[in-house]
């Protein structure tokens, strides 16, 4: 597997988006969580966004049977 930069300007805005709205929701809604878990549950939600839709979005080129849509 190859590693392909052009996912990045995918990946990146999404887990910033889940950061984001996830940390907002935990101020908004979880307020007994303390800050140090707070901030371990952003960072854990966006590493896992990002790796998720690293490999959900694909790169032109990674399937060579592939003709384009249809």
């Amino acid at each position: 597997m190859k590693f392909h930069k052009g996912r990045l300007k995918f990946v990146i805005p999404i887990s910033l988006g889940v950061a984001i709205a996830s940390y907002i929701m935990l101020v908004n809604n979880y307020a007994e969580v303390g800050d140090r878990d707070r901030i371990l549950i952003v960072i854990g939600a966006a590493i896992l966004t990002a790796i998720i839709s690293y490999f959900l979005f694909p790169q032109e080129g990674d399937n060579p049977n592939d003709r384009g849509p249809y």
